[in-house]
């Protein structure tokens, strides 16, 4: 333990050299080292963000950071699908544990200020921080849960006006989903 730590704290490094690996970004101490590969990471839905972030103590929210080392390999954040973004909110309303006041205060922060505690270091290579899902795989999970039944189509058209979007129309149009899914609901 060093000066100022406490005792609970964990600190993250993952490591890619000369290799590939795809995994679900965790802010919290973290920091991600590639060097001669490929590290493709996706952001948790802004509902679960939010839920992560209500949970811990207003002081290890603080805390939390994340740092990004790239050489000579590529780095990319991706956004959830749209409907990831839409289960995850959805989720979150139907329990409980945030309302649509909450997240609309949350994703409009997220959407002006950026994800908190954020650095990198990139030398030849490249960092992508913002990146979107392909069309192709923003429809395929649409229909799959479509298909599956989780999402209805009212809910799957608001949806299609997020694809290809980012920040706040993309985020606009998960909550108009599922505000229509919870209107509908009986």
């Amino acid at each position: 333990m060093g000066s100022g730590t406490q005792p609970d704290e964990v600190y993250m490094v993952h490591f890619c050299i000369f290799s590939g690996h795809q995994a679900q970004l965790r802010p919290g101490r973290t920091a991600y080292i590639t060097l001669f590969g490929a590290l493709d990471l996706r952001r948790p839905p802004v509902a679960t963000q939010f839920v992560e972030l209500r949970r811990e103590a207003p002081a290890a929210a603080d805390r939390r950071w994340c740092f990004f080392m790239t050489v000579f390999g590529g780095t990319t954040i991706t956004w959830p699908t749209l409907a990831d973004e839409y289960l995850a909110l959805l989720d979150g309303v139907r329990i409980g544990a945030l309302t649509l006041a909450d997240w609309d205060a949350f994703a409009g922060r997220l959407c002006t200020d950026g994800p908190p505690h954020v650095a990198s270091f990139t030398l030849f290579a490249e960092l992508k921080a913002d990146a979107l899902p392909t069309e192709d795989a923003e429809l395929d999970a649409l229909a799959l849960q479509r298909h599956a039944g989780r999402i209805p189509q009212a809910a799957v058209d608001c949806l299609m006006v997020g694809v290809g979007q980012g920040g706040a129309r993309r985020l606009a149009a998960v909550r108009q989903a599922v505000a229509a899914t919870l209107a509908s609901a009986p």
